[in-house]
């Protein structure tokens, strides 16, 4: 069985403990640790989305080589969908206030592919845009080299609220597309901001007063996902299937340093 939380210890140099790490360790074939992760399941989820989200070892996997793979794939799925993939996250299981948080993965940029690796605050789709919204990385198949960051909330009247993709450090456009290799996505998130990373490097800062109502002072929770359409565009069934692969998930309790 993966192991997926570890004691707090410290990091050389750094003054950060680790709170919580998931490895993905585990046979291949087998679900991610459920005392950590839940599937979602079924197809009312984003903007558009064409797939349907199911809990199937096809979707949801360990590798058996210390890896989580969700995969989209093309295929009659739930609800009638042409399109089936995986979507875990850790709420009611996991959730954290403050800290460094950082996930390693290959996101998979194939012609319709919207993957993402974000958070919710307690209530999440339920109360939401009331609940906060961080994303920590989105990445659209017709950008498949900009690394997209956001936030959802509320403005001073209740009505939903975000900062963006467009204008001048809100995204950064990497040299390649992401889908290359492995790379590392973070978030630093403090009582005064919110400080989003790609491969260590400062891409985008949210301080309090750059949102009408600040939402960050409450625990939020993860959600891995793959999805199809919505703003990853019309799926080109045959780039199908594809697979976002996530190395790690790590949380500090601030960020680490060299």
């Amino acid at each position: 069985m993966p192991v997926p939380t570890r004691p707090a210890e410290p990091v050389p140099g750094g003054g950060a403990n680790l709170r919580f790490a998931d490895e993905f360790g585990g046979l291949a074939g087998a679900a991610p640790d459920s005392a950590v992760w839940s599937p979602t399941v079924g197809d009312r989820w984003g903007v558009n989305e064409v797939q349907c989200y199911t809990a199937s070892p096809n979707n949801i996997r360990l590798d058996g080589s210390g890896h989580l793979l969700l995969s989209a794939n093309r295929e009659p799925s739930c609800k009638g969908r042409s399109y089936s993939s995986g979507r875990v996250e850790t709420r009611g299981k996991q959730a954290w206030k403050y800290g460094y948080f950082e996930v390693r993965a290959k996101l998979p940029t194939g012609a319709g592919m919207f993957p993402a690796i974000w958070m919710l605050g307690p209530n999440g789709v339920t109360e939401w845009p009331r609940s906060g919204e961080t994303d920590i990385v989105e990445i659209i198949s017709s950008r498949p080299g900009t690394v997209h960051t956001n936030v959802h909330g509320i403005d001073a009247e209740g009505a939903h609220w975000e900062a963006g993709w467009s204008g001048t450090g809100r995204s950064l456009d990497y040299a390649g597309a992401v889908s290359d290799t492995f790379h590392t996505y973070g978030l630093d998130w403090t009582a005064t901001g919110l400080r989003f990373y790609f491969d260590d490097r400062l891409i985008r800062t949210l301080s309090r007063g750059d949102v009408p109502v600040w939402l960050w002072d409450q625990p939020f929770y993860m959600i891995l996902n793959a999805a199809v359409g919505s703003y990853g565009g019309s799926p080109d069934a045959g780039a199908f299937p594809q697979t976002m692969t996530v190395d790690y998930v790590r949380v500090y309790s601030s960020k680490p340093t060299a």
